[in-house]
């Protein structure tokens, strides 16, 4: 799992739980990029750092996949669980390894551009058709995967977000509108946020919040700086430094937007729905299943529909106090247990078939299980 500098985000976080869960009944080791190479135990699971974070963002993500097919031939494990890493779909680990692989697609989002060049879209096509088992965030991915690999067998599983604290919450309220995630001009829709907010005008301060690369600051930086003087006023940059500053934002919002252009399930918006927060999103088939809570869908990339709901939300608590009622009900289908316990019965699965005998006291990685 490739979690470096510009790459934090839900994938870190649904690595960690599963890690702990699968880590009840196995032993688990969980591979991932670092400043620094080494091994630590913490909480009953092994974590071993591949030194590639030096080479920067992208090239620190190409060189962690690299060394993936050596790490699979250095641990032995008896089940690998991968989470893929952009720009590639795959590191073909199935070809370099004897054990059930299972590849999980967190990265995806349909229609996404995973750098769109030809090496790197044939690599995604050969790689995945490598793998007999594939898990997707969302049935829109799910298709999408089968397409590219009829042979595998691919599972649904929603990613979860941990409940709010809803007893300081009161539906409606809030002060500013919210975009939380990573910093990732074009895939994350900043651009047409900010379109839609210069235009529309709305009576709430918005607030920019989350963490990106160097590069893709300055961009976004830029971006800022090209609104009209009034909208710039009151467009603000926050880092949320800490988890308790991060649910401050959740809690103190009136409403979160999520202008992606690309999107593989959402968690963001779980996340805001977890403190009853609607959410105003462009109409995206991995965005779908907000129609059963608190979503507010427009037509893909319409910036002027984005900016009128933006603007009705803004000015109107009675219909955010509505939304975030059914937001905060909706939310509560969502529970890690559910998502974690899917990954067990996966690796139990796999693992207990007499097509894939286990060998005996063996070593496990990259959120690989062993008994």
């Amino acid at each position: 799992m490739y979690d470096g500098p510009g790459h934090r985000g839900g994938g870190a976080l649904v690595a960690g739980k599963v890690a702990r869960r699968l880590a009840e009944d196995f032993r688990v080791t969980v591979v991932s990029a670092g400043r620094h190479g080494g091994a630590a135990e913490r909480d009953g699971i092994r974590y071993v750092r591949l030194p590639v974070c030096r080479a920067g963002p992208r090239a620190g993500r190409l060189l962690f996949l690299a060394l993936l097919p050596f790490v699979a031939r250095r641990l032995r494990h008896d089940l690998w669980l991968e989470n893929f890493t952009p720009p590639y779909a795959t590191s073909f680990l199935p070809l370099t390894t004897a054990a059930p692989v299972v590849g999980i697609d967190q990265g995806r989002g349909t229609g996404a551009p995973r750098w769109h060049h030809a090496p790197f879209l044939l690599v995604e096509r050969l790689g995945l058709r490598c793998y007999r088992h594939i898990v997707v965030t969302n049935t829109a991915d799910g298709a999408a995967v089968r397409r590219l690999s009829p042979r595998a067998e691919v599972q649904v599983i929603t990613d979860r977000r941990e409940q709010g604290d809803l007893d300081d919450v009161v539906p409606g309220a809030g002060c500013f509108v919210l975009f939380l995630g990573r910093i990732d001009g074009r895939p994350a829709g900043l651009d047409l946020l900010l379109d839609a907010y210069d235009r529309s005008r709305p009576p709430l301060d918005l607030l920019l919040a989350g963490s990106g690369t160097p590069v893709e600051e300055r961009r976004l930086a830029a971006l800022v700086a090209a609104r009209s003087p009034a909208a710039r006023s009151r467009i603000h940059r926050v880092e949320p430094a800490d988890e308790e500053r991060r649910r401050r934002l959740l809690r103190d919002c009136a409403f979160l937007v999520l202008p992606s252009r690309h999107e593989t399930f959402g968690l963001v918006a779980l996340e805001g729905m977890a403190y009853g927060k609607p959410v105003l999103h462009f109409d995206l088939p991995a965005l779908r299943w907000l129609r059963d809570g608190g979503g507010v869908a427009v037509a893909p990339f319409d910036v002027a529909a984005f900016g009128e709901r933006m603007a009705e939300l803004a000015g109107d608590a009675a219909l955010r106090g509505r939304l975030g009622r059914r937001s905060a009900l909706a939310e509560r289908h969502y529970t890690w247990d559910e998502t974690t316990g899917r990954y067990l019965a996966l690796a139990h699965r796999l693992l207990d078939t007499p097509a894939f005998p286990r060998r005996p006291r063996t070593r496990s990685a990259s959120w690989q299980t062993t008994r």
